[in-house]
C-alpha cells in the first residue's frame, strides 16, 4: 500500500491569507507542499514540492500540519453531539485567545481511552489560512486523507528519558517543536544567525541536553510509519484523530467520498455515522471492533427488516382468519332454518361464532340422518375414532362412554393415564380429532374434527 506524506507550507507571518486562490500570496504558497511517496516495503522514496494538483496517486496521504501553526490546548468539554460541540466551541476558548473567536477555527480531537469524559484536546487555527488548506488538499488523488499535527510525529515524553525536539531553519530563524502529551505539542520560533551548528542552537533551560531531529524526509518518513502503525488498532488513542473537517469532499464523486448518488449515497442512509476520507478498515485485523462495524449495521437492519417482515406476515395472517371465521359465520346464518334461529335467540348465544356454526352442524347432521345418509358424527364413525384414540393409551384404559347422538364423552380409569392432560390433546391433534378436556380422567370427542364445536 502506498503512502504519500505531505508538508503543508508555513502560514505567512506578515498578513493573514485570504481564502480566496487567486490571491498572489495564497498562489505562491500553494507551490510549497513538500510530499514523500512510500510504496510498498524496499522500494525508494520519491520526494518532491509543488501544487497538490500535481503530486502522485497514494492508497492513504498523511498530511502535517506545522504546529506553529495551529494551537494545542486542553479543557473541559460539555457532552455534547458533533452539531451542538460546534456551537459552544466558540464559547469554550474565548479565555484562550487574545483576537476574536470569529477568525479562529476550533475542533475537539477525538477523547483518549482512559483520560476523564470531559477532558478533551482542543486545536485552534485561523479559520482563513484552514479553509485555504482544506480547498488545497481536496486536489489529491488519494481515497483517504489525515491531516494531523506535525508534532505528533515526536516519540511520547517519558519521565526520566531525554526529551525530543524537532527543529526546521526558515530564514534566519528556526522553529522548534516539540510534544508535551498524547495529543499535545508546542512549537516556538528562535532567531538565529546564519550558518549556526546545532551544538549553537538556544534552547530553553528545561530542554536543556534534548535530541535534537532536523525536520527531514530521513526522519519524516520513518516516524509518518510508525505513527500510522501505533494508532492502526481503532483502540488507540489517535486512530480516529483527523483536522480535517466533515465536509471536506463531501460534494466530490471520486473514490466513493462524498456523492449524492450510488453505493455511497446508500452507505450513508444505512451509516449510523457519516463516512470520512479517514475511515480505513484494510489495514486492521478481523479482530478489531471498527472492521465488524458496517457488517454489524446491516445485520441490524437485516433483523429488523425480518421482525417487521414477520410482524406484517402475522398480522395478515390474523386478519385473514378473522376475515374467514366471519365468512363462515354469516354464511352459517344465512342457512339456518327458523327452529334453530328461535333456538339461538332463546339461549341469547346468538352473536357467538362458535354457537352459531355449531347450530349450523347439527342442522346439516340431522338433515342428513333424514335422508339416510351416514354421517361423521354417526355412533358408527365416532366409535372408530375412538377405538383409534384408545390404542394410544391401552385397550383397558377407559372406564365409561356416553353418546348423545352428536359426540361421545369418555373417560379414562382412574390412574390409567400416566401424561398430563395436555399430552392427551396433543396425540388426538394428530390423528386429526377433535378432543376437548371437560374434568380429570374426562374428555369429549367432537366430530367432524372439531367443526362449529365451542
Amino acid at each position: 500500500m502506498s503512502l504519500l506524506i505531505i508538508r503543508c507550507p508555513l502560514k505567512p507571518f506578515a498578513a493573514p491569507v485570504t481564502a480566496s486562490p487567486s490571491d498572489g500570496q495564497d498562489a505562491s504558497c500553494a507551490e510549497q507542499f513538500e510530499w514523500c511517496l512510500l510504496e510498498d516495503e524496499g522500494a525508494q522514496s520519491i520526494t518532491g514540492m509543488g501544487s497538490t494538483e500535481s503530486m502522485p496517486y497514494a492508497d492513504e496521504a498523511l498530511v502535517l500540519l506545522p504546529t506553529i501553526d495551529v494551537r494545542l490546548i486542553e479543557a473541559k468539554v460539555p457532552l455534547a453531539n458533533a452539531k451542538k460541540l460546534q456551537q459552544i466551541l466558540p464559547n469554550l476558548i474565548e479565555d484562550f485567545v487574545l483576537a476574536g473567536v470569529e477568525s479562529i477555527a476550533a475542533q475537539a480531537l477525538p477523547p483518549i481511552p482512559g483520560n476523564p469524559v470531559l477532558q478533551r484536546t482542543l486545536a485552534l487555527m485561523d479559520r482563513a489560512w484552514f479553509a485555504w488548506l482544506n480547498q488545497q488538499l481536496e486536489h489529491l488523488l488519494a481515497p483517504r486523507v489525515r491531516l494531523i499535527p506535525e508534532c505528533l510525529l515526536l516519540s511520547l515524553p517519558t519521565e526520566g528519558a531525554r526529551p525530543e525536539v524537532a527543529y526546521q531553519r526558515v530564514e534566519q530563524n528556526i522553529i522548534f517543536t516539540q510534544r508535551t502529551g498524547m495529543q499535545l505539542g508546542v512549537s516556538w520560533i528562535e532567531h538565529q544567525a546564519p550558518g549556526s551548528k546545532e551544538s549553537e542552537l538556544n534552547l530553553p533551560q528545561a530542554l536543556t541536553g534534548a535530541t535534537l531531529k532536523v525536520i527531514s524526509w530521513d526522519w519524516l518518513a520513518a516516524a509518518a510509519q510508525a505513527y500510522l502503525q501505533a494508532n492502526s488498532n481503532s483502540r488507540s488513542a489517535n486512530f480516529a484523530l483527523n483536522l480535517l473537517p466533515a465536509s471536506f469532499r463531501r460534494d466530490s464523486k471520486s473514490f466513493g467520498v462524498g456523492g449524492n448518488s450510488g453505493l455511497s449515497a446508500l452507505t450513508r442512509l444505512f451509516s449510523s455515522k457519516a463516512l470520512k476520507p479517514s475511515d480505513n478498515t484494510s489495514g486492521l485485523t478481523w479482530t478489531d471492533p471498527l472492521v465488524w462495524r458496517q457488517p454489524t449495521h446491516w445485520l441490524r437492519y437485516c433483523a429488523i427488516s425480518l421482525v417487521l417482515g414477520f410482524g406484517v406476515y402475522l398480522s395478515w395472517t390474523v386478519l385473514d382468519d378473522w376475515r374467514w371465521s366471519k365468512r363462515l359465520e354469516l354464511l352459517a346464518v344465512q342457512n339456518l332454518s327458523p327452529a334453530a334461529i328461535a333456538a339461538l335467540n332463546q339461549g341469547k348465544s346468538s352473536d357467538s361464532a362458535p354457537a352459531v356454526l355449531n347450530a349450523f352442524v347439527k342442522q346439516v347432521t340431522l338433515e342428513q340422518r333424514h335422508h339416510g345418509i351416514v354421517v361423521d358424527a354417526d355412533f358408527g364413525a365416532m366409535a372408530t375414532k375412538l377405538q383409534q384414540f384408545k390404542v394410544a393409551f391401552g385397550a383397558e384404559a377407559l372406564q365409561k362412554l356416553d353418546y348423545d347422538g352428536y359426540a361421545i364423552t369418555f373417560e379414562f380409569k382412574p390412574g390409567a393415564l400416566t401424561v398430563p392432560p395436555s399430552e392427551v390433546l396433543q396425540r388426538a391433534r394428530l390423528l386429526g380429532m377433535a378432543v376437548q378436556f371437560l374434568a380429570p380422567n374426562r374428555y369429549r370427542l367432537e366430530p367432524y374434527a372439531g367443526l362449529g364445536s365451542n
